[in-house]
């Protein structure tokens, strides 16, 4: 940091010259654990003056400012998402040209705290439809939290946030027999749509302990855990008795996982960007003609250039868990954020887009999409599944 004043004794009165400070610091944004923070906006004030840039992806910032000449107290200040802000203060006459920040996470909100902020301006009407559309990407589920209501999973999240409209569907949903890869990391099972449905119930309020675990042979789960379910459900109708105890339980309990009332009346009449109807014909006609299995070379020459990549080294946008999939390309429809494409901070409610999955041995995997026209597109058979990542585990070796 200096402080510079060129004084031209006996002329400043005459020529009006002034004086001013500079101050430019460097340095890097982290958490607790000394891993750099990504998205951060770094702010250095000094009085009404500021100066504003955003941390890179390895937390690192430079930034400078003019102010006031001689003594003067600055203010360098860190925001985020998930972070609590985090301010230092400290004077000219420290010449300090470096400084690190160290940012503490928020607590983490409560669900209805989530819902109120995340659906503010999103109709019913609209929210049913989304809602819709999210149980028909149900095969797409690709994470659940572990201690947390959100994944950062697309269908997930969606349907979680929606749960005062998306129960119905859900509930559906509950005897959907069709394959789909385990959605969670850890145990592994014989893993259907109608479960990611429980699951994501589970997740916006309902009761699985009181709901759910009272269906099961009571020594085997205390034994087995988990294991017991999985090999229950799929045995007879006994989906059909998981879909009918929860009715029960969401009748007797209509607050449990949020309500109409989490809605607006009126849409949020912001503008969306959209892309030219022509372009998404395209990705339409494209999509239609890919499967997974197929070389990511082709695909990404059949779709074109994609708005956002996410890849093997920052999936932590697209959380997905022991799929062995290194990149994601996203398609952008609709923004509801002035046109930015910044897939870290899509709306689930606000934007439209595609999400298209690569494999670590260079196949193409699967589609999500949150565009009624779309239907999901995923791996339809265990084999299938199990080949690409049996191929993948050997690429990663």
């Amino acid at each position: 940091m200096r402080s510079f004043c060129w004084l031209i004794f006996g002329a400043i009165a005459f020529l009006g010259v002034g004086c001013k400070g500079h101050t430019h610091i460097a340095g890097t944004v982290k958490n607790k654990w000394d891993q750099p923070i990504y998205p951060a906006t770094i702010t250095l004030r000094q009085g009404e003056r500021t100066r504003q840039t955003q941390a890179s992806r390895d937390g690192k910032f430079d930034i400078a400012l003019e102010h006031d000449p001689f003594t003067v107290e600055l203010k360098l200040t860190a925001t985020s998402d998930i972070y609590k802000t985090t301010e230092k203060s400290f004077s000219s006459r420290d010449h300090l040209q470096s400084m690190d920040l160290t940012m503490e996470e928020l607590p983490e909100p409560t669900l209805a705290e989530l819902r109120k902020s995340l659906l503010k301006g999103l109709a019913v009407k609209d929210a049913k439809e989304l809602a819709e559309q999210m149980c028909r990407q149900l095969p797409n589920a690709a994470a659940f939290p572990l201690k947390s209501f959100m994944s950062g999973d697309d269908v997930h999240d969606t349907l979680v946030l929606l749960g005062g409209v998306a129960q119905s569907c859900l509930v559906d949903h509950l005897t959907d027999s069709t394959w789909m890869p385990d959605s969670r990391s850890e145990p592994l099972a014989d893993f259907h749509a109608g479960d990611a449905a429980l699951w994501i119930l589970s997740d916006a309020g309902l009761d699985f302990d009181g709901v759910i675990v009272p269906l099961l042979d009571q020594k085997k789960w205390h034994e087995t855990g988990v294991y017991e379910y999985f090999f229950w459900v799929n045995q007879g109708n006994h989906r059909n008795l998981v879909q009918t105890s929860v009715k029960r339980w969401l009748q007797q309990h209509p607050q449990c996982c949020g309500t109409e009332a989490d809605f607006s009346n009126v849409a949020d009449a912001s503008t969306l960007d959209k892309i030219p109807s022509l372009r998404f014909l395209d990705l339409q006609k494209h999509l239609s003609a890919i499967k997974p299995g197929m070389n990511e070379q082709d695909v990404r020459l059949l779709l074109g250039p994609p708005d956002g990549e996410a890849d093997v080294k920052h999936m932590d946008g697209v959380i997905v868990f022991n799929r062995y999939e290194k990149s994601a390309a996203f398609y952008f429809l609709e923004m509801g954020s002035g046109g930015k494409v910044d897939f870290r901070r899509r709306s689930f409610f606000r934007d439209r887009y595609i999400i298209v999955f690569f494999s670590e041995n260079g196949k193409f995997v699967r589609v999500f999409s949150n565009v009624s026209q779309l239907p999901p597109i995923f791996p339809r058979s265990e084999k299938l599944w199990n080949g690409m990542i049996h191929a993948s585990m050997a690429a990663r070796k």
